[in-house]
């Protein structure tokens, strides 16, 4: 569609082509922190690693580390060197995360959760190259 515009009222297809811009203008694509370093292989075997783009992360109250990926989350264990998937904050915490300062305590329920710093985020994911595993669901 042709969006040149004229100086008199709006036509349709004006109207149109400034919703278009307009929409185009407010598309939001967050920006990766940092890159956790993922091995596919078992036993040590030499496999090529898999990169996960890291868009923030925040500690519960146990201390535990929870890291946001693209499609979910990841509990941390230093200890095993493993990363455990979680399914993503519900929009409710998800809210308090977003309006929270880096490095900042939020609380969400009865719980205060600390959002990491980038700086944070950037030193686990260089510090360790983590694995997957999956853990049984409790019935």
């Amino acid at each position: 569609m042709d969006c040149r515009f004229s100086h008199t009222s709006p036509s349709l297809r004006n109207l149109f082509c400034i919703l278009v811009v307009y929409n185009l203008a407010v598309i939001h694509a967050p920006l990766a922190v940092a890159t956790l370093a993922i091995q596919s292989g078992l036993n040590g075997k030499d496999h090529p690693e898999r990169l996960e783009p890291v868009y923030g992360g925040y500690a519960n109250p146990r201390g535990e580390i929870v890291l946001f990926a693209k499609d979910g989350a990841y509990r941390v264990n230093f200890k095993s060197q493993t990363l455990q998937r979680r399914p993503p904050l519900n929009p409710g915490a998800q809210a308090r995360y977003d309006a929270t300062e880096a490095g900042e305590h939020f609380e969400f329920g009865s719980k205060t959760f600390r959002r990491l710093s980038h700086e944070q985020i950037v030193g686990i994911c260089v510090s360790h190259r983590f694995r997957i595993i999956s853990v049984p669901v409790r019935s």
